[in-house]
């Protein structure tokens, strides 16, 4: 994939979003993306750093995952392209993400530089409503997860996550499943055997 059809896609996933966004010509936005190849492993940033770009993933699946003080690792959301991903208190704070993007399928992605990128959707309001829906979308994603933590089991929290993010079950490795809905893989290696008899 080159850059134009990257752009190209970008176009299509924000007009997918039905929010008012018209725009004939990715040169129209005037941005200025970098086209960037991930390979599977690598990080489009790390816990701990400043990590100041928005990213649209035209290819690829990536992690978001954190790390505590003690060592341990979290999963904390999936993302498949196409899609963006990035840090919005990185972004908007000038700060050190507070967790990693992690690639678990090659990405092919455009980076965008988020000031540059915030100050052309201003100019564009079919542009900012778009960007906005998709944020809501994702911040309704995150109450509804943080809700399952609180009023689900272990189990009804994997039956959740395979009829949400069932089409990628077969892609994300057990144990970052596993850590995605809380639990050890062995306990859900026993969810998984329960349910298949």
């Amino acid at each position: 994939m080159n850059q134009q059809q990257a752009e190209q896609l970008f176009l299509e996933y924000f007009r997918s979003k039905g929010q008012g966004f018209d725009c004939p010509d990715f040169s129209v936005l005037g941005l200025e993306p970098v086209l960037r190849h991930y390979r599977k492993g690598e990080y489009l940033f790390r816990q701990g750093e400043p990590a100041p770009k928005l990213f649209f993933l035209a290819t690829g699946l990536v992690r978001y995952a954190s790390v505590s003080p003690e060592g341990k690792e979290f999963t904390q959301a999936f993302i498949a392209a196409p899609s963006i991903s990035g840090s919005t208190r990185a972004m908007v704070r000038q700060s050190e993400a507070l967790f990693s993007i992690e690639v678990l399928e090659p990405v092919i992605c455009l980076e965008f530089e988020w000031l540059p990128f915030y100050n052309q959707m201003k100019q564009q309001p079919g542009f900012l409503e778009t960007y906005v829906a998709i944020l809501e979308a994702l911040f309704i994603m995150k109450e509804e997860r943080e809700s399952a933590f609180v009023k689900l089991s272990a189990e009804q929290r994997y039956l959740q996550f395979l009829e949400q993010d069932g089409h990628l079950a077969d892609r994300i490795p057990l144990q970052q499943i596993a850590s995605y809905i809380g639990i050890t893989p062995v306990a859900l290696s026993r969810i998984r055997k329960k349910l298949k008899s």
